[in-house]
């Protein structure tokens, strides 16, 4: 199965380069993983040229798990490889989470887009697609990783707002 996903927000920041930047920037990552309930962040890939940037992280949720995932996740706590691809000359960003869990058989591929939508605004358009094969339990799994990204959303959105903020020259 697969379910899709978008979103839509406007930053407040001089430049798409400003949030790009961002999505690389460890300190962002670290107060993005405290707000989102991640830990163990560990850079497993890194590589920039002048086309791409690309940067795989190990990370691990803090959140405990629904009880019918549980069984499907050794140790009590999901991982994942976190994989972004920056394509430069697009302003945009390729986005695949793979969680450690049902032998792959879950994954999240999605797309930041970055347009300028007026001085000092940039557009995001985050869309992308939930794709689980468990048997019985896929359209559940999907609706569940949907959801929660949903309901971060806001959260997630505010919590770059500030860091964009908090941190611009």
């Amino acid at each position: 199965m697969t379910t899709e996903f978008s979103y839509e927000h406007v930053f407040r920041v001089p430049s798409t380069r400003t949030v790009l930047d961002a999505y690389f920037d460890p300190d962002h990552l670290a107060t993005q993983d405290v707000v989102a309930e991640l830990g163990d962040r560990v850079v497993t890939e890194n590589h920039e040229d002048d086309k791409i940037r690309k940067t795989t992280w190990s990370v691990t949720s803090l959140k405990p798990l629904p009880g019918f995932v549980r069984a499907f996740v050794s140790g009590g706590k999901l991982r994942y490889l976190e994989t972004m691809t920056w394509r430069k000359a697009d302003d945009a960003i390729d986005l695949i989470v793979a969680p450690q869990i049902a032998g792959g058989r879950v994954q999240l591929a999605a797309i930041y887009e970055l347009t300028q939508a007026g001085e000092g605004q940039v557009r995001r358009k985050y869309k992308g697609q939930v794709t689980v094969n468990i048997p019985l339990l896929s359209g559940k799994i999907e609706r569940g990783i949907v959801d929660a990204i949903q309901k971060g959303m806001p959260m997630m959105f505010d919590c770059t707002q500030k860091w964009l903020e908090r941190t611009k020259s």
